[in-house]
């Protein structure tokens, strides 16, 4: 049976001009019954071929060598598109398929800034945010509104209308029990209250400009959004503190276009329940200030190299595995949200029975699960076997339900997620989405790790007798609730009741 599609296209030869000079592990062939000899034996096996043959390293420094950012809708993020199809036939796929949809990219343009009293304006380092304007020339009085929740403007009242806010990114000195939200989220919010700009502050020490999305659903906005560093920040909230009147004059010019674009997606055919899919994704796309080394080169790379070690292997286990690296989900889950529909739409969605996310993930010390009744257990269960393997491996586990990732659709259609537990460092967090995301940041034992030990859960997965059940709408709409997550996906137009 053909992996479903939107709409498919095969690049047919692979472009193996891309690989000359690697040499790749022999196929050997391992036994695949779990039934009869158990996971630890396939699972050591994993663990080698994940060591011996690891090639998701090189390819991702390839790639950022020879194609750079990753950024849907560009000739970049193109070629990263056929990058991707090729690695997967390199790696021993025979059907690659590319899931096209269609969106509106936006372009960065010029940006500027410039902050002050009237007559004394002073230009500041900043970068536009996506889906911005296409062009925007403002000057309006710029107002504090903290770290830019719910309760932060409704405390300013009307004197946010009309104004240039200032929101930081992350929390600073919030309240206990105060819970942050996207960039996205926060513009929505402060367009709720009137704001005509909103200028960002970044939370990471060293004049660091970060980018992203300021709109949920990958729509424009109506009014500008920037970003500048955390210095710049701190002398302006002093000024304004002190009671000294401050302007912002805000000028940008972006470009939106329609472009097509491809989720690239691979699978392994189930042995014995191939219409059971466990289904392992992450974004390929990057941001343009960035190469897209850890956000998510580490991710998707690892998954071409999952891929590859799997065949490397020759394994074929009960459930069919499928690999997805997503395109479009920086400027807000597009190429996620429109392989979940057409899930939808053609009833493939009740065969996901669950989706790995790796997204930013490396040196994996457990797995978090999104899942109703039975798969905390389950997981719990997977753990200690691939701690047999390494007792290296801490064997964590949580159940935390989040969202802004590609296994946001997937949860909202009820089907279970897992992600990696990870701690990248804080060299690596303060990096994302901006100009130091380089390769010099990724550890390439954190991905093979990630191959070594998301290996061995999605085999377990693929093989375990019967996997627990998706969500139940009660249950889904339970467990969103109490994670605080009602009003961030009302605010994305994404809460389903």
């Amino acid at each position: 049976m053909p992996i479903p599609a939107l709409t498919w296209q095969s690049s047919g030869t692979p472009l193996r001009l891309l690989m000359v000079g690697v040499v790749f592990c022999s196929h050997a062939s391992v036994h695949t019954s779990a039934q009869h000899d158990g996971l630890v034996p396939v699972f050591r096996a994993i663990d080698g071929e994940a060591e011996r043959g690891a090639m998701g390293y090189d390819w991702l420094n390839w790639s950022i060598e020879h194609i750079g950012h990753r950024l849907t809708g560009s000739r970049n993020g193109a070629r990263a598109e056929a990058c991707a199809d090729s690695l997967f036939r390199v790696g021993g796929a025979s059907d690659v398929v590319l899931s096209a949809f269609s969106t509106t990219a936006w372009s960065r343009g010029v940006v500027a800034l410039r902050v002050g009293p009237m007559d004394a304006l002073v230009e500041l380092d900043a970068v536009a945010l996506a889906n911005t304007p296409a062009d925007a020339d403002v000057q309006l009085d710029l107002v504090d509104a903290g770290n830019g929740l719910r309760t932060d403007l409704i405390a300013l009242g009307r004197s946010t209308h009309g104004k240039a806010v200032m929101i930081n990114l992350g929390m600073i000195a919030a309240p206990s029990g105060a819970v942050n939200l996207h960039r996205s989220e926060k513009t929505a919010l402060a367009l709720e209250h009137g704001a005509a700009a909103v200028v960002f502050v970044n939370n990471v020490a060293g004049h660091v400009l970060l980018t992203g999305t300021a709109s949920i659903d990958g729509s424009a906005i109506p009014i500008p959004a920037v970003c500048i560093t955390s210095e710049d920040g701190a002398a302006l909230r002093t000024r304004l503190a002190s009671g000294e009147d401050l302007r912002a004059w805000i000028s940008m010019t972006n470009s939106y276009s329609a472009v097509h674009a491809h989720n690239v997606i691979t699978e392994i055919r189930g042995s014995s329940l191939p219409d059971e899919v466990v289904l392992v994704g992450g974004h390929l796309d990057s941001w343009d200030l960035a190469t897209g080394a850890t956000d998510n080169g580490l991710g998707s790379f690892s998954i071409l190299d999952l891929a590859r070690c799997f065949h490397s292997l020759g394994l074929r286990p009960a459930r069919t595995i499928r690999f997805v690296l997503f395109m479009g989900e920086e400027q807000g889950l597009l190429g996620s949200r429109a392989l979940v529909q057409h899930y939808q739409r053609t009833g493939v969605i009740g065969k996901i029975r669950v989706m790995v996310n790796l997204d930013m993930t490396g040196h994996p010390q457990g797995f978090n699960v999104a899942g109703p009744g039975g798969w905390s257990e389950l997981i719990g269960d997977i753990n200690s076997q691939i701690e047999a393997v390494d007792t290296a491996f801490a064997s964590r586990s949580g159940d935390r339900m989040g969202l802004h990732s590609d296994h946001q659709p997937f949860l909202l259609a009820g089907v279970p997620v897992i992600n990696p537990i990870s701690d990248l460092g804080s060299h690596v967090y303060g990096c994302y989405h901006s100009s130091c995301d380089n390769i010099h940041l990724v550890d390439p034992q954190a991905m093979v790790n990630n191959v070594r030990f998301v290996g061995m859960l999605l085999y377990a997965l693929a093989e375990t007798g019967e996997l627990p059940p998706p969500f139940s709408e009660a249950e889904l709409r339970q467990r969103l609730e109490e994670a605080g997550l009602e009003e961030p996906l009302r605010l994305g137009g994404d809460w389903p009741w």
